[in-house]
């Protein structure tokens, strides 16, 4: 026996108002979301597992977040590994807007990275959304993969499905690529995953200074008359602290009139601005045989500025002077000085503004010699080892540190496993070229309660013989 055949259970017209009125809803009471495909890179033939992937492309769709009181989930928890946030979420979308403007541009997308003309009929085609890609929820700010989809709820309404529900769980990060250039998802994954750091020197050497700051320090020297009838350099004598340091200051004399041969002031050069002090100092100059120079010193006994600069590395390639930047921890500059050359590298340091407010992060940078000149490397792109050929990807350029921190590091298939202390990288898209001064191999960030050392170290003791070929193997094979 059939069914009746004079009732329907749901005309297209029915399935179509149907549908309409769902896009309607979702675009009423939803949330845009950002559908993130997966792209696999490698795949093992074996088991067929995954062995790296990236994300590049995106779609905007809205969905309904099914979740309206929190996030669900096991919510925070501590395990051996740290603390380990387990959100949830469960997003309604529309199946026919997924299938109209998703499915057709993935499909697409497919056959031109395979080179394939056309579909034989033996490229699987993408018809829904796929487990393993990523939805960018805005109002968190945070990346979820789509770990279940259910493509029957409700079910079977007038004969036919008009949603998908996507079950979601907080994206854990395995070493994958994400580039889909926009920098508010991108720079969710900064400092997640394996990370590294490399000390990088231009290819010419750069000179290095170290700043000294303290507080009590002369802040500014005004020069009240210059002075006349010089015919060699005063010193410079400045009444010394009671606790503290002296400071070291020096005059620079200029002609005072092109129809005199004698000489006046023209300014102040300051090697040191000494600390402790609690007054305004009295300053003379003592000394090259003519008189009138009269200077005032005004101090900060309030806050910390620049006592003086130390030279660790005189660098080479300077034919004139260098400037010298003062950069606070957010890499604003606060303070400025002057490196002195001998026409080849640094050999003295003196401060022009010792600036005020200084705290313990502040450090000093010299400027490149002329020489120099490498660029910027820029965010997501690879960056090159010429010897090593080890590739990696770049998450942070602080470029007035010369320190690029990596990810997705991949060796090279030599053996190559680490950059070459002195070996160029090079970027594949800005084309900035540095040298390699130090690579720290281990600097992957630890919260303070994983155990991931802890466990490799016991491991390393005794509980897993590395000298056997295979000591899981019950036949030693």
């Amino acid at each position: 026996m059939v069914v009746n055949s004079f009732f329907m259970h749901g005309s297209q017209e029915e399935q179509n108002l149907q549908q309409s009125l769902v896009n309607e809803q979702l675009r009423m009471y939803g949330q845009d979301v950002y559908y993130i495909p997966r792209k696999f890179i490698r795949e093992a033939t074996i088991m067929r597992e995954v062995t790296s992937s990236e994300f590049r492309s995106y779609f905007i769709i809205e969905a309904y977040l099914n979740n309206y009181d929190g996030y669900a989930g096991q919510g925070d928890i501590m395990s051996k590994f740290g603390i380990q946030v387990k959100d949830d979420v469960t997003l309604t979308i529309s199946r026919e807007r997924f299938e109209d403007y998703i499915a057709p541009f993935l499909n697409s997308r497919m056959l031109y990275l395979m080179n394939t003309p056309q579909d034989d009929g033996s490229l699987p085609t993408i018809q829904r959304p796929r487990e393993g890609d990523l939805i960018y929820f805005p109002l968190g700010r945070r990346l979820f993969e789509i770990k279940y989809v259910e493509h029957e709820n409700p079910f079977y309404q007038l004969g036919t499905l008009y949603t998908y529900d996507l079950q979601c769980e907080l994206f854990e990060y395995e070493d994958e690529i994400l580039d889909t250039t926009i920098d508010e998802i991108d720079s969710t994954l900064i400092d997640k995953g394996y990370i590294t750091t490399i000390d990088l020197v231009p290819l010419s050497n750069r000179a290095e200074v170290e700043v000294n700051i303290g507080t009590g320090y002369i802040r500014e020297f005004l020069v009240l008359n210059e002075g006349h009838d010089y015919t060699s350099t005063p010193s410079i004598k400045i009444v010394p602290p009671q606790i503290g340091t002296d400071p070291d200051v020096i005059a620079l004399l200029t002609q005072a009139n092109a129809n005199l041969e004698t000489l006046a002031l023209k300014q102040l050069v300051v090697f040191n601005s000494g600390t402790g002090y609690v007054e305004d100092p009295g300053v003379m100059a003592v000394g090259g045989g003519g008189s009138g120079i009269v200077i005032q010193a005004g101090i900060n006994s309030t806050s910390m500025g620049v006592i003086n600069f130390s030279i660790t590395n005189q660098g080479a390639g300077y034919p004139e002077d260098a400037d010298i930047i003062v950069y606070d921890g957010d890499n604003v500059p606060v303070a400025q000085g002057k490196a002195l050359t001998d026409g080849e590298k640094i050999v003295k340091t003196m401060i022009t503004d010792p600036g005020e407010k200084l705290d313990a992060d502040a450090y000093a940078v010299v400027s490149a010699p002329a020489i120099a000149g490498e660029g910027n490397f820029l965010y997501n792109e690879i960056i090159v080892g010429k010897e090593s050929g080890i590739r990696a990807r770049v998450r942070v350029w602080d470029a007035p540190r010369f320190k690029v921190t990596v990810t997705n590091i991949d060796p090279d298939a030599s053996g190559a496993v680490d950059f070459y202390p002195g070996e160029i990288v090079e970027g594949e898209s800005s084309g900035a070229r540095y040298a390699v001064k130090k690579y720290d191999s281990n600097t992957t960030i630890q919260d303070a309660y994983s155990q991931n050392e802890d466990i490799q170290e016991v491991a390393d003791s005794g509980v897993v013989d590395t000298e056997e070929w295979n000591p899981f193997n019950p036949f030693g094979e």
